[in-house]
């Protein structure tokens, strides 16, 4: 009875595995396109509507920077004066035709220019901003598609194993050294396994699925990563990770360019005082004679207590304002990029104490425990406990790897660096 029992497992057994096969291989055979993690950047930079986006902001900042200077158009005035009353326009005595332009005062337009200069540039920055923030977000989906794809992998050898320990069990009850018993748990584990492959396959397609999104990739198309969780032990210095990033990182740039523009517009608000300046030029006619004559003026700030008054105060507190959040910026990079430092020395800890001894110690324990359970010196029990030990240290492995290499990403984006992993 138990052989039967035992051979209709194994074909239930192989029919799951088989249809998780068939499952995979219809997803592999989709268009896939195996990149590496650069690869993967490049094609998210050319392809993110965020960035695309970001981009034309760019070209509509420097057309805002060409309107800005506010140059008027001239305006252009005719007069017909001493009309005999019953006649037509045409029988006037006097004709005044007169061509005018008004401009602010000169130093006005060079503050604009400097202005719109920094506002183009605060908008490229903005632009390195969001390339910096989608790398970090493609990095980290792409190290957990890898991390996902390798716990496929190990359950997929934690199946071989249980499988292994089917046979063994059986063996020994076959020759009447064990209880029934062990091969219903042996049974239990193997389908518990597959119940994981299941699921680990679940987590892996949805991570595809992000990195897909990421890259802008059409339906049908996987972008498969072409890289594996490789360890590479990486030195940092603190003190160079926070100069790096006070001195480079874009959202201070950001911040410093607004501060400039707030001085600018400190300027200008004080530039207001200064008059605008009117040339005109005028073509007259009087009976039958030809006249010409010019005319110049300034305005004068009559009301400058009120108008020019109030849009310095509102500048120069618009500019105290930016520049504490400048400053403010710099201590929050600076948290920033201890806790992400912080972050990864703990995870690089982790990494070398499972290659340092866990990962093997685990490895030699489950081979002995089985190879002595074979022998009749333990018990079940135990090759289950050192087969679940060594499954879950590799797997914790995985996620401590894959954790390593999130954690360096982000570091990468709070200290505006590339590290090679």
């Amino acid at each position: 009875m138990i052989n039967r029992i035992s051979i209709f497992s194994h074909r239930f057994r192989f029919i799951v595995i088989f249809m998780l096969f068939l499952s995979i291989q219809g997803i592999a055979q989709q268009q896939d396109t195996t990149i590496t993690l650069e690869t993967a950047v490049e094609i998210g930079v050319k392809n993110n509507l965020a960035i695309l986006a970001a981009e034309k902001d760019v070209a509509a900042t420097k057309g805002k920077a060409i309107a800005g200077l506010g140059i008027k158009d001239p305006e252009v005035t005719g007069e017909w004066d001493e009309i005999p009353k019953g006649s037509g326009v045409s029988n006037y005595n006097v004709r005044n035709i007169t061509i005018s332009q008004s401009i602010d005062f000169p130093t006005n337009y060079i503050h604009r220019k400097k202005r719109g200069d920094l506002d183009i540039e605060r908008s490229q920055v903005m632009l390195r901003e969001r390339k910096l923030e989608l790398r970090t977000q493609i990095e980290k989906v792409y190290y957990q598609l890898v991390g996902s794809r390798e716990q496929v992998n190990i359950i997929r050898e934690n199946i071989s194993l249980a499988e292994n320990f089917l046979d063994a069990a059986q063996k020994r009850y076959n020759a009447g050294k064990a209880p029934i018993l062990e091969v219903k748990r042996a049974q239990i584990v193997l389908s518990n396994i597959e119940n994981e492959l299941a699921v680990a396959q679940s987590n892996y397609e949805s991570n595809q699925a992000d990195l897909n999104a990421l890259l802008a990739f059409p339906d049908g198309k996987n972008a498969v990563p072409a890289d594996s969780l490789t360890y590479r032990l990486l030195n940092f210095n603190l003190n160079d990770l926070l100069q790096q990033a006070i001195e480079t990182h874009p959202l201070l740039l950001i911040n410093k360019l607004t501060t400039n523009i707030a001085d600018k517009n400190v300027s200008l608000a004080k530039g207001s005082y200064l008059p605008k300046i009117t040339g005109g030029y005028t073509v007259q006619k009087i009976g039958g004679n030809n006249f010409r004559g010019v005319e110049a003026g300034i305005s004068i700030p009559l009301w400058a207590p009120f108008n020019q008054r109030g849009q310095v105060m509102e500048s120069k507190g618009n500019l105290a304002a930016t520049k504490y959040r400048s400053q403010n910026a710099i201590l929050v990079r600076k948290a920033m990029v201890k806790g992400a430092y912080n972050k990864v020395i703990a995870a690089q800890e982790q990494v070398n104490k499972y290659l340092s001894n866990l990962l093997q110690q685990s490895e030699e324990l489950y081979k002995l425990t089985l190879r002595s359970y074979e022998e009749g010196k333990v018990g079940y029990l135990n090759v289950l406990d050192a087969q679940k030990s060594y499954i879950d240290i590799n797997k914790s492995y995985i996620n401590a790897l894959a954790n390593f290499k999130i954690q360096v990403a982000h570091l990468e984006f709070e200290t505006n660096q590339n590290f090679v992993q």
